[in-house]
């Protein structure tokens, strides 16, 4: 009896856990991307990624949030929007 090798099985699985997440965070980019308002809002709903992945792609394109982390902590993951705005506006 030969030794079952999981590699394969376990490659496969991470492929598509990123293509399914990552076509998630390409729209949260684009959406990201298209900013050009005083204040951007993003619904979580919309993207179905959590709220701390959106915190960091915003961050990583030099938005911060309205009211700061604390705005962000009081309410439910998928409950409230989340407003952003350009670090330098603040």
């Amino acid at each position: 009896m030969g030794k079952f090798d999981p590699a394969a099985r376990v490659r496969g699985l991470a492929l598509a856990f990123q293509d399914r997440h990552g076509r998630r965070a390409r729209a949260l980019a684009a959406r990201l991307e298209e900013y050009d308002d005083d204040e951007l809002v993003i619904r979580p709903w919309e993207f179905r990624l959590p709220r701390v992945v959106i915190l960091a792609a915003a961050r990583a394109r030099g938005l911060e949030p309205v009211g700061g982390v604390e705005a962000l902590v009081g309410v439910g993951p998928w409950t409230e929007p989340m407003r952003f705005t350009r670090a330098a506006d603040r």
